[in-house]
């Protein structure tokens, strides 16, 4: 399951839940129904289009497909081997762009640190054997299949983790904060309405005898 996926069912869930709190917030807040209206509607659509992104299949042909290669020390240096190689006069030796290549394509290589956060294996591995448009050519006739495994695996070496097999730790806070916020504002609204609708102690007059 995606991180597109995972958070787009929490971002509907959290609508579904403003959904339902909308008559106890026009209680508490008549006013504030129009608000109310937009935020729900924009979480709803914004839910619905990360998982239709999800659905669509990610970004490439690739994107759900697993990295075969184990994210060993073998492998990734492997891949640091053919990173060096193939790559570092474009990306840098230290990845981060501004190669002494950097400047011969028409779109300059990016760096390759803390940018593929949001991208799964097999988006990395696709763009290394097909290339990019106007920057990087194409691969899959220059190395091997394992080789570019590897060089997926070094990818994420120098970018402090192993290859995504699950939804990374930073992730996984934006994966449930948004059902925390609803559950959390349910609970306080509901509890406001419930302390509106019962009286104060010193409000109950005892019943007197005639």
């Amino acid at each position: 399951m995606s991180l597109f996926l995972i958070v787009g069912v929490q971002v509907v869930v959290l609508a579904t839940i403003l959904f339902a709190l909308s008559p106890i917030v026009h209680r508490r807040w008549p006013t504030g129904d129009a608000a109310l209206a937009i935020g729900r509607s924009v979480l709803l659509v914004a839910g619905i289009v990360l998982i239709a992104v999800d659905l669509a299949g990610g970004q490439t042909p690739m994107s759900k497909t697993p990295n075969p290669v184990a994210g060993t020390v073998t492998s990734v240096e492997a891949g640091r081997v053919a990173y060096q190689a193939n790559c570092a006069a474009c990306h840098g030796v230290d990845a981060r762009g501004g190669g002494p290549q950097a400047g011969t394509t028409a779109i300059q290589p990016p760096s390759l640190i803390a940018h593929l956060e949001g991208h799964a294996d097999g988006d990395l591995f696709y763009w290394i054997s097909n290339g990019m448009p106007g920057g990087m050519p194409e691969w899959a006739d220059k190395l091997s299949e394992t080789d570019r495994w590897n060089l997926v695996n070094y990818l994420r070496a120098i970018n402090g983790r192993s290859p995504i097999t699950a939804v990374p730790p930073a992730s996984r806070v934006a994966v449930m904060l948004p059902v925390g916020v609803g559950i959390a504002g349910a609970a306080w609204l509901l509890g406001g309405w419930r302390r509106r609708r019962r009286p104060a102690a010193k409000d109950v007059q005892p019943l007197r005898r005639r």
